[in-house]
């Protein structure tokens, strides 16, 4: 009988050990100061035993970057017999160790590596990491290298996923400068200007009459991304503008608020593309800006701060909005739901998942002369199944093929509206490739 009451006491006091456990790290993790108002000095200790199964998980499980597969044939994989110089350069990037990412220049038409570029990653990661940042990673955390640009004189710029970097090195690795004053992510892109167009968000937000509470109390957490335009050589400012002002000054705060809800990411911001001519629907210099969170591409012309064409869908959570031909763009559309409910999720347990309707990716081409859109690479996207839940490239190649990065599961595929030609990955084992980190098409 004593044995049983002491499992008794046991149990009830380990169920009542986990409710307490759980209730102070929903307000560790949910409130605005981190728990400490209410928990005082508990504060570092709950939040070092709520993590405990995660930090284990990293000791035993490989790299994030490390992509299970054992199938693909290291790089290329060629279907067909290529003609000669059928297809332009490819500018990818890979992980082999933590700060031991590489780029690579390849030639697709016969897998050779034309040139590497191999940048010290600690000290970048040390140089661009900078206290004001308050979502700065730990020190001895990793960098993941984002959309490398290689100009004309083989120099090379690039973001940091996880800490504010922008970066330049030249054609032989080494640093020619950085900026850490915000936190800079996802694309940079260029004009015949020598003007590179970058996604990035200050440390601070602006000020916004639409949120609820006062200005201290979101500041630091909301993710208030600005188009923001830079000379190519020295890294200098010429504009920054909130994406956030620019919808609401042109009348579409109900994007923003439309179900009467937001989040700390309202925008996420992934895309800035410079048109590079005019046409009948837009002129040079006009913006194709694609807004994950609200499943938007928008045209935006800096110079009298208008936008003069938006779409809402159909893609959803899309990436990579190109220009295309005189009068269409393409839209690179992950098409995966989004369970925002950091409270109680009832739909589904994952954040990002893919419908039966929608069950992989899709190439979007939108035209304004017919105001129509039409998914002719969809037999391709199918019969190769290409799901990458977040990211992910498509660039229409001279010869009608289409180029496809499935950035979570590393691979690039080359194909026409039917079948692949082409597929390569970067092998680290025998068992994982790498996964990629927005690759470029260099024409």
């Amino acid at each position: 009988m004593k044995k049983l009451r002491l499992i008794f006491i046991t149990v009830a006091g380990l169920f009542f050990f986990s409710v307490l456990l759980s209730s102070s790290v929903r307000n560790v993790y949910l409130s605005n100061d981190g728990g400490a108002s209410r928990l005082g000095f508990l504060t570092a200790p709950i939040k070092f035993m709520a993590e405990i199964p995660s930090n284990f998980k990293k000791l035993v499980s490989s790299p994030e970057f490390f992509v299970a597969n054992s199938e693909s044939k290291d790089g290329f994989n060629y279907l067909k017999k290529l003609s000669s110089k059928e297809y332009p350069k490819l500018l990818m990037s890979y992980k082999d160790e933590q700060f031991g990412q590489k780029f690579n220049l390849l030639d697709i038409n016969n897998g050779n590596v034309i040139k590497q570029w191999s940048p010290d990653n600690q000290m970048l990661y040390l140089k661009a990491y900078n206290e004001k940042n308050p979502e700065k990673p730990a020190k001895d955390s990793d960098l993941y290298f984002m959309h490398a640009y290689m100009d004309k004189d083989s120099s090379l710029l690039f973001t940091a996923q996880l800490t504010s970097l922008l970066a330049k090195i030249d054609k032989n690795s080494e640093l020619l400068w950085l900026k850490n004053d915000q936190v800079y992510h996802h694309t940079i892109e260029g004009d015949s200007d020598n003007n590179i167009y970058v996604c990035t968000r200050p440390f601070l937000s602006q000020q916004y009459d639409f949120l609820p509470g006062d200005h201290d109390t979101y500041k630091t957490t909301l993710m208030d991304d600005h188009i923001t335009v830079l000379k190519k050589d020295t890294g200098e400012e010429t504009f920054s503008k909130s994406v956030i002002q620019i919808l609401v000054d042109n009348g579409y705060l109900d994007l923003i608020l439309y179900k009467g809800q937001t989040i700390s990411d309202p925008i996420h911001l992934n895309d800035i593309q410079p048109a590079p001519y005019d046409s009948e629907y837009w002129k040079k210099g006009d913006l194709l800006i694609s807004c994950r969170n609200i499943s938007t591409v928008f045209l935006y012309r800096p110079e009298t701060d208008k936008i003069i064409w938006l779409k809402h869908g159909p893609w959803y959570n899309q990436h990579d909005a190109d220009f295309y031909g005189k009068d269409s763009i393409v839209v690179f559309g992950n098409d995966v739901i989004r369970e925002e409910s950091r409270v109680d999720s009832r739909i589904t347990t994952s954040n990002l998942s893919f419908s039966k309707a929608r069950p992989h990716n899709q190439a979007y081409f939108y035209s304004f002369g017919k105001d129509s859109v039409s998914t002719p690479y969809t037999k391709l996207f199918e019969s190769e199944n290409i799901r990458t839940i977040t990211s992910g490239r498509c660039d229409i190649l001279p010869n009608g093929d289409i180029f496809i990065e499935e950035t979570n599961n590393g691979r690039i595929v080359i194909g026409d509206s039917i079948s692949k030609k082409i597929e390569y990955v970067k092998r680290l084992d025998k068992d994982h490739i790498s996964s990629l980190f927005w690759s470029r098409i260099i024409n």
